[in-house]
């Protein structure tokens, strides 16, 4: 058979076989079969702001900041990361210009180390009336001007298209009215000297906690009214259905009248309306129990930088994202500094300040979630 014969009878079975398919295109279901996946895209949004020290700069950012995930996303979790505080140490006066505006009249702005250390965080929390931002206050007590980043992980309001067609995937505010509890029970945990460990832990509250089977707990808040908090543990309780958080008082505060404290639940399901269509499969790594939680030694000195990986005890996480994080200073917390966390996204590192005379321990977790979707439902 010729070339020229093979391709007319090429093209004529192709031509038989084009309208037998799109016949079968158009009438099977959007979502027929469940071996199809769809691709779940999530991503970090970032800004380096600057807090200013001592002196009369007004260029510097505000310590109020809001960040948002793009529009129709939805976002996950808030962190910060304080990246530096300059080292400021005041010349001897100088009698030319004695009213210079920068030259410090007090011994500090409130703070007590001129470092780091100084930079508190009055609150980190979703905003309840907007699924996709987050707002954060800071508060720099150092002499010298701090840098600092924060972050947000998002995951997209809907599934990359599959067979032209996409699911839903649905986070709700946990909280009912303004998406919070003020005023919440305190539980006053520990204390070392003038330094007083205290928290909020929503087993207390009962009812506040992810219900549904196919929800995990994502988006944990909080909020002070002053910056003389500073949080050491936030984690997950009843496997990855509700939240604790702890904070330690400045070693001057008094305990606070009330903690407000945020939180959501993400669907483990996507959705076509109301109809669950597919699994989206979550894990915490290393566990969700306090005792598997990856244990970390800080050695007295600078600021170190400790991390987890989705898929570092199981390489079968690979194409997992780090999307939720948790941390407790366990061992000489009172001279143990969070100074924060920053997403890679497969990875998530945490960053501390030890001053104890000891290494000090550290426990921390991730919540990992599947880039694709999976079958059949969970």
């Amino acid at each position: 058979m010729t070339a020229h014969n093979r391709f007319r009878i090429a093209a004529a079975i192709g031509a038989l076989v084009a309208p037998l398919a799109l016949v079968a295109a158009v009438s099977a279901p959007a979502d027929a079969g469940t071996k199809h996946k769809h691709d779940v895209y999530m991503y970090k949004v970032e800004r380096n702001i600057r807090l200013v020290g001592v002196g009369s700069d007004n260029s510097a950012d505000s310590g109020s900041q809001t960040l948002s995930c793009n529009a129709g996303d939805l976002v996950l979790d808030g962190m910060w990361s304080v990246k530096h505080v300059d080292q400021y140490n005041p010349p001897a006066p100088d009698p030319d210009d004695p009213d210079d505006p920068d030259f410090p009249t007090t011994t500090t702005l409130g703070g007590q180390y001129n470092d780091e250390r100084d930079v508190w965080v009055q609150a980190s929390y979703p905003e309840p009336s907007d699924l996709r931002s987050w707002q954060f206050v800071l508060q720099n007590k150092a002499y010298g001007d701090a840098q600092v980043k924060l972050f947000l992980t998002c995951i997209r309001g809907y599934t990359e298209y599959t067979n032209s067609h996409h699911h839903q995937v649905k986070v709700r505010n946990l909280f009912a009215g303004a998406g919070y509890y003020a005023d919440g029970p305190r539980n006053d945990i520990d204390g070392h000297g003038s330094y007083k460990r205290f928290g909020t832990d929503l087993s207390l509250w009962g009812a506040p906690a992810c219900s549904s089977p196919y929800e995990y707990f994502v988006a944990p808040g909080f909020q002070f009214g002053s910056a003389g908090y500073r949080p050491i543990a936030s984690y997950p309780r009843a496997s990855g259905r509700s939240w604790a958080w702890e904070f330690a008082t400045d070693g001057s505060s008094a305990l606070p009248g009330s903690i407000r404290v945020y939180g959501r639940c993400i669907e483990r399901r996507v959705f076509d309306g109301a109809t669950p269509r597919h699994a989206i499969a979550m894990t915490a790594q290393p566990g969700w129990d306090f005792a598997n939680w990856y244990s970390g030694s800080v050695a007295l000195g600078n600021p170190k930088e400790l991390q987890y990986s989705c898929g570092q005890s199981d390489h079968s996480l690979h194409a997992y994202k780090a999307m939720v994080a948790w941390f407790y200073l366990d061992s000489y917390w009172w001279d143990n500094w969070f100074l924060g966390m920053e997403p890679r996204p497969k990875t998530r590192s945490f960053y501390f300040w030890n001053h104890a005379g000891s290494p000090a321990s550290v426990r921390y977790g991730t919540l990992c979630i599947n880039s694709r979707t999976s079958n059949p439902l969970v």
